[in-house]
């Protein structure tokens, strides 16, 4: 029998229109070969599953998952997405970054492949991906609670054994205690919805007014904002968090690490992306976006491996969950290996359906050896 070969990429969100228009619309219905090659993953993973073995574990207290591999905030909005994601082997979900009030974001283009460059010099673009390199500069939309509110909802009541993580970020927050009540209010909507862990988002490293990756740098404020929102919502909180040098994340840490339940790391860099004649490919308001994918891996293994040891070296006992530059499945298991407690994709699973199946099949052939 011929091996089926692994599918083109292919983005399931359609670039050429609007981040609403997407929403409302859902993702891409999966081409013929994904399914057939998809089918056959399953397959496998279901003879391997029938020897015994499980990926099954507990993420936070009560918080159990099939898989530790995760969808990260960016590419995950709405019932249609998250349902999708929990059919391509994903064992926790993250619902895209929401607010307490809708907000139109960026005009479009919201997302740009790129096929050169760096962080440095700045990145080129490409019309279709041909590599995980990928820009993004969304202003983080948001429908609103009256759409977000009753769509988590009714997704949580059709899928109470798929943990949900919904991300929330502040708007137009200028004043401490507004950023803090709004963070807190959003925290209480989530628990409402019945998602099972709230994260805060602190570093979107693009947004357009009220930028809310200058909070991260504002570490005491970020203690605050986690304790407040606890009490106020009774769920556990990850911070997410962008990339800084290791002695600056020392420094959060110290302030956060007690508080937090789990730390997620790292979103996007932001960097100049580019038309190949020499424009900027968001318009000139936009010089620079969000870069995830491949180039971002070594910054991300660097954060993990900079808050594992500060875990131990503080006494703290926060999750772990690294995302950045997961494309391949060995990212998954080289991430796990370097103690994360669970592993999110973001580029990949937006641009290669399979690749949730794929890493949970290596997860478990891998596991099939070790015993």
């Amino acid at each position: 029998m011929a091996t089926q070969l692994r599918p083109e990429l292919r983005s399931l969100y359609d670039t050429s229109t609007h981040f609403f228009d997407n929403v409302q619309r859902g993702p891409r219905p999966l081409a013929a070969d994904e399914l057939a090659y998809i089918g056959r993953l399953k397959d496998d993973i279901s003879r391997l599953e029938e020897q015994g073995l499980s990926l099954r574990r507990e993420l936070l207290p009560g918080v159990i998952v099939d898989s530790p591999l995760g969808i990260g905030a960016g590419i995950a909005y709405g019932s249609k997405f998250l349902d999708l994601y929990r059919q391509l082997g994903y064992g926790l979900l993250t619902q895209k970054t929401v607010r307490d009030g809708f907000w139109k974001g960026n005009p479009t283009p919201h997302i740009v492949y790129l096929d050169g460059g760096n962080y440095e010099d700045g990145f080129t673009s490409t019309g279709e991906p041909t590599r995980l390199w990928v820009s993004n500069s969304f202003g983080i939309h948001c429908f609103g609670i009256g759409n977000w509110e009753p769509d988590i909802g009714l997704f949580v009541a059709a899928h109470p054994d798929t943990p949900l993580i919904v991300s929330g970020v502040v708007t137009l927050g200028t004043d401490k205690n507004e950023i803090i009540r709004q963070y807190a209010e959003i925290g209480r909507r989530v628990k409402r919805v019945g998602a099972v862990v709230y994260e805060i988002n602190v570093s979107c490293p693009n947004e357009m007014e009220g930028h809310s990756g200058e909070i991260q740098d504002d570490a005491g404020l970020v203690r605050e904002i986690v304790q407040e929102t606890k009490q106020q919502s009774g769920l556990p909180v990850l911070v997410k968090i962008g990339y800084r040098p290791p002695e600056v994340l020392a420094k959060f840490v110290r302030h956060v690490g007690d508080a937090a339940d789990g730390i997620v790391a790292i979103n996007t860099m932001p960097a100049i992306v580019r038309n190949h004649d020499g424009s900027y490919a968001y318009g000139d308001r936009r010089p620079r976006a969000g870069v995830s994918g491949d180039p971002l891996k070594p910054y991300a293994e660097e954060a993990l491996g900079t808050l594992v040891e500060l875990r131990e070296r503080f006494g703290d006992n926060y999750r772990i969950i690294s995302v950045g530059g997961v494309t391949e499945p060995v990212d998954v298991k080289k991430r796990l290996d370097m103690h994360a407690d669970a592993v999110e994709s973001a580029a990949a699973a937006m641009s290669y359906p399979p690749f949730g199946l794929e890493a949970k099949k290596y997860l478990l052939e891998e596991k099939l050896r070790e015993n």
